[in-house]
C-alpha cells in the first residue's frame, strides 16, 4: 500500500505539459464546430474553439493549459445596444472573461466603438467605470483594435430630436477622455484603429462632426497605432499630418474614391509599411503608388511583405506608367483576386526569389505574360509554399476550353508547395486531366471547392499525393447519371473494390458543395467515398446555406444506418454541418 503523501491519479492529471498543450491544439485545429474567425470589415477576429471548454474541466494542470487559448481573444461594446456581430456570433465576450476572472489571460482586445453613444455623457460615464471598478487594467493586452459601429438599425430613418442632440457631447471632449480610458485599460497594447463609415451614413448627416470624430481616433492613438483600417472615410490634410511617417505598419482601405490623401497616406509610410490592402483602388491609383520623384524612378516599399488587392476599378493599359524595377523587394505574400493592375512582368519576376503565397486570377493578358516570360513553370517561385491560380470573373477567356491547361500549369509552377488552390476552373472531363497532374510529396492541402468532381475522381486524385492531409472538394453526380435512387449494396461492393488498395493519407475533408438529384443521395456517396479512405477522421459539410448543408448532414446520417456499413471504420469519422 502506498504510504502519504504519495497518491494514485488518473492518468491524465500526470500528462506532462507540453503533452497537454499539443492535445489541446490539436483539438483546436480539429474543431468543426465553430468558425476559426470572423472579419468585422477589414479586421479578422480569431474565434478560440468551443470544444476547448471540456479540456478545463479535466483538472487545474489542464485548466492552466487551456485558459490561456479559451480566453486570449476578448471583445467589448461601448454601450447597451450591441451590433449585429457582438450578439449573433461566437464573438467571445471580455464580460464572460472579467465574470470568470480570466482577464489577465486576454491578449487581443477588440473593442467595438458605438459612436451613435458614446458621445452622451451616459454612456461614456458607463463604459469609464466598467473599465475602472470592474474590469481593471489588462496589461498581458498586445493587440486593440477600436472598432467604430453603429447599433440601432432603426436610426437609419432616423432625425435626431432637439433633446437628443443636447444630449451629446463635446466630440473632442468625450474622444480625450474615451483615450484616457482606453490607456489605462491596455496600457502595453499596439493599437490598430478601424474607420467603418458606410454603415452609419445617416447619422453622419445628424450630426456633422461624425466623419472628424472616426478620424481622431488614429490621430489621438497616434503614438501607439501601428495598423489603420479606412473603410469609406475621406481623411482631410490635418488629419493626415497627425499620422506621423513611420509610426503605420500596416494599412488597409476600403472604398477609395479617389482622394490625393489616400495615395499620400501610403506613400509617405512606403519605407516603413509591411501590409497593404487595397479595396475598390483603381488601376491607375494603384500604379501611382509606385511612381518615384522623377518620371522614371520607382518608389519602394523596402519592408511590405503581404500586399492585398480586391475589387479593382478600370483595365490595365501599356499609356501607364510603369515600374522600372520591382517596388516590393521583400514581398512575401502576394493576393490579387481581382484584375492584376501592372502591365510588365517586374513584380512577378522580381517575386520569383521571395515570395511564399501567390493568388493570381488571370486574364488572357496575364497569362500570356506569365507563360511568355517562364513564370508558370516548375520550380519558377523558389520559396513558394501556397499557390492559387484561376480566372477572374472579367475574364474574357474561354474558362471550360483551357481551364485544363490553367490546372496543370498550377500543379507546374507549385511542384514545391504545401498548398494549392484551383479557382474558378470548370473542367468536363476531369478523367482526361487525372493523368497529366504531376503529383508531388510536399502538398499537404488541396482546395478543390470551385472545380466539380465525381467521388471516384475525387478519391484518385487525394490518393496521387502522399503527404496531403487536408482537402476540399466540390462533388457532384458522373456525367449523365440523374438518378434519385441511392447505390446499391453491390454498387457500393463493387466501389469499395476498385479502391481497396487505396493509400490516402488526407485527414480533414471539407465538402463545401454538392451538385446531386438530392441531399440524402449527396450524404450516401459522400459516405460511400469515405469509406474507402480509411485515414479521414472528420468530414466537414460547409454547403453555401446552413440549411443546405443540415440537409446533407441528415443524408450522411441515414446512410451510416445502412447494414453495409454496420461495424465499419467509417462510423468513427465524426461528420459535422457548419452552423
Amino acid at each position: 500500500m502506498l504510504s502519504p503523501p504519495f497518491t494514485l491519479l488518473p492518468p491524465a492529471q500526470v500528462l506532462p505539459y507540453h503533452i497537454v498543450a499539443s492535445i489541446a491544439q490539436y483539438i483546436e485545429l480539429g474543431a468543426a464546430e465553430t468558425p476559426s474567425a470572423i472579419k468585422s470589415g477589414s479586421i479578422r477576429i480569431p474565434i478560440p474553439s468551443k470544444e476547448l471548454a471540456p479540456l478545463a474541466a479535466v483538472c487545474q494542470s489542464w485548466r492552466s493549459v487551456v485558459d490561456p487559448l479559451i480566453y486570449r481573444v476578448a471583445a467589448h461594446c461601448t454601450s447597451s445596444g450591441k451590433p449585429y456581430i457582438y450578439t449573433n456570433t461566437h464573438l467571445p465576450k471580455l464580460s464572460v472573461a472579467v465574470e470568470r476572472q480570466k482577464q489577465h489571460l486576454v491578449r487581443q482586445l477588440y473593442l467595438f466603438i458605438d459612436f451613435s453613444k458614446l458621445f452622451t455623457a451616459e454612456s461614456l460615464l458607463s463604459f469609464m467605470d466598467f473599465v475602472e471598478t470592474t474590469c481593471g487594467e489588462m496589461p498581458s493586452v498586445f493587440k486593440l483594435a477600436l472598432i467604430p459601429t453603429y447599433s440601432e438599425s432603426n436610426y437609419l430613418w432616423h432625425t435626431p430630436s432637439d433633446e437628443e442632440v443636447a444630449a451629446l457631447m463635446d466630440i473632442s471632449t468625450a474622444m480625450e477622455k474615451f483615450f484616457k480610458c482606453v490607456r489605462h485599460l491596455t496600457p502595453n497594447a499596439r493599437i490598430v484603429t478601424a474607420s467603418h463609415g458606410s454603415s452609419y451614413r445617416s447619422y453622419r448627416r445628424a450630426v456633422k462632426d461624425h466623419d472628424h470624430a472616426i478620424a481622431l481616433l488614429p490621430a489621438m492613438f497616434a503614438e501607439r497605432t501601428t495598423q489603420l483600417v479606412v473603410d469609406h472615410v475621406n481623411l482631410s490634410r490635418p488629419q493626415l499630418d497627425k499620422l506621423v511617417p513611420g509610426m503605420l505598419r500596416s494599412i488597409s482601405i476600403t472604398g477609395y474614391k479617389g482622394p490625393q490623401c489616400h495615395i499620400e497616406l501610403i506613400q509617405r509610410h512606403a519605407p516603413w509599411l509591411e501590409r497593404l490592402e487595397l479595396v475598390g483602388f483603381t488601376v491607375h491609383a494603384i500604379v501611382k503608388l509606385t511612381w518615384g520623384h522623377t518620371p522614371t524612378s520607382t518608389r519602394l516599399y523596402p519592408r511590405l511583405k503581404k500586399l492585398n488587392i480586391a475589387s479593382v476599378v478600370g483595365m490595365r493599359t501599356n499609356k501607364m506608367r510603369q515600374p522600372t524595377v520591382d517596388p516590393f523587394p521583400a514581398l512575401e505574400v502576394l493576393d490579387c483576386q481581382t484584375c492584376f493592375p501592372f502591365t510588365t512582368p517586374v513584380v512577378l519576376e522580381g517575386g520569383q526569389s521571395h515570395l511564399r503565397v501567390l493568388k493570381l486570377r488571370m486574364d488572357t493578358t496575364l497569362f500570356g505574360i506569365m507563360e511568355s516570360n517562364g513564370l508558370l513553370r516548375s520550380s519558377s517561385y523558389k520559396k513558394l509554399e501556397i499557390i492559387s491560380l484561376g480566372w477572374a470573373e472579367r475574364s474574357a477567356f474561354g474558362r471550360q476550353e483551357h481551364s485544363e491547361r490553367m490546372l496543370l500549369k498550377s500543379f507546374e509552377v507549385g511542384a514545391q508547395t504545401q498548398v494549392l488552390y484551383a479557382n474558378r476552373l470548370t473542367i468536363p472531363d476531369f478523367d482526361v486531366v487525372l493523368p497529366k497532374i504531376q503529383f508531388t510529396n510536399t502538398l499537404r492541402v488541396l482546395d478543390f471547392q470551385e472545380t466539380a468532381l465525381t467521388i471516384a475522381q475525387a478519391v484518385e486524385l487525394l490518393s496521387g499525393f502522399p503527404k496531403l492531409r487536408e482537402a476540399s472538394l466540390f462533388l457532384r453526380e458522373a456525367p449523365g447519371d440523374r438518378s434519385k435512387r441511392m447505390p446499391t449494396p453491390e454498387e457500393v461492393a463493387q466501389f469499395n473494390k476498385r479502391f481497396i488498395d487505396c493509400q490516402s493519407s488526407v485527414m480533414f475533408l471539407d465538402i463545401c458543395k454538392t451538385q446531386f438529384t438530392n441531399s440524402r443521395r449527396s450524404g450516401e456517396y459522400i459516405v460511400m467515398m469515405t469509406d474507402v479512405m480509411p485515414s479521414i477522421t472528420r468530414v466537414r459539410i460547409k454547403c453555401s446555406t446552413r440549411t443546405r448543408s443540415s440537409r446533407v448532414r441528415n443524408g450522411i446520417k441515414f446512410a451510416l444506418q445502412r447494414s453495409i456499413y454496420k461495424n465499419k471504420r467509417v462510423q468513427d469519422v465524426q461528420f459535422a454541418a457548419d452552423e
